[in-house]
C-alpha cells in the first residue's frame, strides 16, 4: 500500500479517455476538474468507510459499489431535505 500525498502537494493523474469523459459530464456543471477529482474520491472513500464500518466488506478490502442515492434537484441547486 502507497500513501497518499502529504496535504497541499499536488496529485497526478494521466487523463485517458474515460477520465476525460467522466470530467467533462462532472465539469458540465460549472465545478473545475480539480473539485470534480476531489468530489468523486470524497464519495468513494465515504462509501468505503462506511462498508468498513457497517462490516459489510473487511477493513483494507476494496467494496463492491453497486448502487447511489440521489436527491432531487428542489430548484436551487441544492440538495433537497
Amino acid at each position: 500500500m502507497s500513501t497518499p500525498p502529504k496535504s497541499g502537494k499536488g496529485l497526478s493523474v494521466r487523463v485517458d479517455d474515460e477520465l476525460h469523459d467522466d470530467l467533462a459530464v462532472m465539469m458540465s456543471t460549472g465545478i473545475t476538474a480539480s473539485d470534480a477529482v476531489k468530489h468523486a474520491v470524497s464519495l468513494i472513500a465515504w462509501a468505503y468507510r462506511n462498508s468498513w464500518s457497517a462490516g459489510v466488506v473487511p477493513e483494507g478490502v476494496e467494496p463492491h459499489i453497486n448502487g447511489h442515492s440521489v436527491s432531487p434537484y428542489d430548484g436551487r441547486n441544492t440538495q433537497a431535505p
